[in-house]
C-alpha cells in the first residue's frame, strides 16, 4: 500500500534526502552557465556557455572547467537521487532515464579527468591503501589502452566503467594486483577494500564469455580462486558480457549495492 514502508526503506529515504540536501547546497556554490566538451580524434576542448555566449576555456583555466564539470555531475546526480526517493516512496519517475544520463557523463574520460578531485577519497586509511605501492601485473602493457580514474589505464571500456562506478561509490580498489595461490601468480581485475568492514573482495570481469576458449579460462580461474577461499558469491564478484549483451552501468551499480550497501 502506498506510504506503507519497511523500516529499511524509511531509513534509505532519510539518508537520500540528506544526500540530496548536501548536493543542492554544493550546487548553489558553483558558477553560472554550463560546460560542453568537444571531442575530436582522441582529444577534446572545453567550452563555457553562459547568457547565450560560447567561450573557449583554455587549459590554464582548468579550475573553471573542473567547477563546471562538477556542476553538471551534481545536477545529474540530484536527478538520480530524487528518482530513487520517489521510487522508494512508490511514486512514478523516470529513474532509468536519469541514471542513463549520469552514466553517459561518467563514461566520458574528459569529464572523469575534471572530476578526479571530487571523487578522491577523504579517508586517510583507504586513501593510503589505494595509493601505496603494490605488486602489479606487468603482462601485456600494450593492451592498457583505456584511461579511467586516477590516471589508471585498463584493458577494456567495461573495466573503465567498473573503476568509475567504484570511485563514485567511494570504494577503494587496486587494479591487477598480483596475488599468489598455490605458488601460482594471478591478477584479479580489481582488488577491493570494503570502506566500512575492511573486508577484501575480488572482482573479475569476463568480457568474451560467449567464446568457448574464454569460457574454459573462466572455469579454471574460479577453481583456482576457490583453493584460496576466494569464493564466488562471497568475496569473489564476477561480471560477464557477450558481443550481444555488453556490460552496463546499471548492472555494475546493482552489484555494488548488493555487496557494499
Amino acid at each position: 500500500m502506498k506510504g506503507d514502508f519497511s523500516i529499511d526503506n524509511t531509513e534509505k529515504i532519510h539518508l537520500l534526502k540528506i544526500q540530496l540536501k548536501k548536493l543542492n547546497k554544493a550546487f548553489k556554490t558553483l558558477p553560472e552557465g554550463h560546460l560542453s566538451i568537444g571531442h575530436s580524434n582522441g582529444s577534446y576542448k572545453w567550452f563555457y556557455f553562459n547568457n547565450g555566449e560560447k567561450t573557449y576555456i583554455k587549459k590554464s583555466d582548468i579550475k573553471l572547467a573542473k567547477k563546471l564539470a562538477l556542476k553538471k555531475y551534481i545536477k545529474l546526480k540530484m536527478a538520480v537521487v530524487s528518482g530513487e526517493i520517489n521510487e522508494l516512496s512508490k511514486t512514478q519517475l523516470n529513474l532509468i532515464e536519469s541514471r542513463d544520463k549520469l552514466n553517459t557523463l561518467l563514461s566520458d574520460p574528459a569529464y572523469i579527468e575534471l572530476l578526479e578531485d571530487y571523487f578522491s577519497t577523504s579517508d586517510m586509511e583507504t586513501d593510503y591503501w589505494m595509493n601505496a605501492d603494490y605488486n602489479r601485473s606487468r603482462s601485456h602493457p600494450e593492451n592498457l589502452i583505456h584511461p579511467t580514474v586516477n590516471g589508471i589505464m585498463v584493458r577494456s571500456k567495461s573495466e573503465s566503467m567498473i573503476a568509475v562506478a567504484l570511485t563514485e561509490n567511494r570504494i577503494p580498489f587496486r587494479y591487477e594486483e598480483l596475488i599468489s595461490i598455490n605458488n601460482i601468480s594471478i591478477a584479479p581485475d580489481f582488488t577491493l577494500l570494503h570502506p566500512m568492514t575492511n573486508k577484501t573482495y575480488y572482482w573479475e570481469h569476463f568480457g568474451l564469455i560467449d567464446n568457448e576458449n574464454y569460457y574454459e579460462n573462466f572455469a579454471v580461474k574460479i577453481k583456482t580462486y576457490a583453493k584460496a577461499n576466494i569464493i564466488l558469491g562471497d568475496n569473489l564478484i564476477v561480471t560477464f558480457e557477450t558481443s550481444d549483451n555488453p556490460l552496463s552501468f546499471n548492472t555494475i551499480n546493482n552489484i555494488i549495492n548488493q555487496y557494499f550497501d
